[in-house]
């Protein structure tokens, strides 16, 4: 779940943020659930996913007490996300006529979840 406040580019940039996720499915994509917004209040409500980003298994974590995922689980993550990435590259002509409409600027570790 996201929250924020906003101008008119923040609106516009939220329109997308509901418009695109809506013509996405994908077994290697978290879905976008839901909406709100209420003046400048905004609110997206995604798939849970119970395991976390994957930036919290690459490292032992002594404090929660966990192991890193093994190296063939990493592996098949890695796939799993190429596998997304693939499919969002291959969808942005139909969505908008522009292949650069769908900027991976947040394919990060953190942002990448755990099923």
């Amino acid at each position: 779940m996201e929250s924020g406040v906003m101008g008119n580019k923040g609106l516009n940039e939220f329109k997308s943020e509901i418009y695109v996720p809506t013509k996405l499915r994908h077994r290697n994509l978290v879905s976008l659930l839901g909406y709100f917004l209420d003046g400048n209040e905004r609110i997206l409500v995604y798939e849970y996913m119970p395991h976390g980003p994957v930036s919290q298994h690459l490292f032992e974590r002594k404090e929660h007490n966990s192991q890193p995922l093994e190296w063939k689980k990493r592996l098949s993550t890695a796939l799993d996300v190429a596998r997304g990435v693939e499919y969002l590259h291959s969808l942005a002509p139909s969505i908008s006529g522009d292949k650069t409409l769908l900027a991976l600027s947040d394919t990060l570790p953190r942002s990448m979840q755990v099923d």
